[in-house]
């Protein structure tokens, strides 16, 4: 079965950051990004180098750089599907494949949140599954307040709350 759009899959393609950044990979691995192949699509194996460039306008370098890294190895070694209803209470628990385990751990919160940004931005559903399971992995456990912190979320003032209360009774135990 051919490809709708006749691209090669080893045509090198190129990504740019917002700040400018370059980076390449093959056609192969970028179009797990749907945002990517509709970019590309028609373009075929003759298209100019500049039509072969998609310019990622809301992801900066180091963030795109870790989009790159996850595509080039889902290229080589694509991720199992993460089950739901989720099999374990853990990040670890739910990721068997050793890489993709290993892919988000060290990173900080910022970049975890950039990550979802472009993943979600970008169209790319099985990275974008991942970081949300490393997101919610992180919220397991925290009280509403350490939540809110950690999400960066203001906190209400007692009319927003009253009415939050009355309107959404079920979230509220008291």
């Amino acid at each position: 079965m051919e490809d709708d759009n006749q691209s090669s899959p080893d045509m090198e393609i190129k990504l740019v950051s917002r700040d400018g950044k370059e980076f390449a990979l093959p056609y192969s691995g970028a179009k797990l990004s749907k945002l990517v192949e509709n970019a590309l699509d028609g373009k075929g194996d003759d298209a100019d180098v500049d039509e072969r460039t998609v310019q990622i306008p809301k992801v900066e370098e180091e963030c795109l750089s870790k989009v790159v890294e996850y595509l080039k190895h889902y290229q080589e070694e694509p991720m199992e599907e993460i089950k739901t209803p989720l099999e374990e209470n853990t990040f670890e628990g739910n990721i068997k494949q050793q890489w993709y385990r290993e892919f988000l751990e060290g990173i900080d919160d910022p970049l975890l949140f950039e990550l979802v940004t472009a993943a979600n931005f970008m169209e790319i559903q099985p990275l974008l599954d991942i970081c949300c399971l490393k997101v919610s992995s992180l919220l397991m456990g925290k009280s509403a307040e350490e939540i809110r912190s950690f999400l960066n979320i203001p906190k209400m003032t007692p009319e927003e709350e009253a009415e939050a209360r009355e309107k959404h009774r079920w979230i509220f135990d008291d």
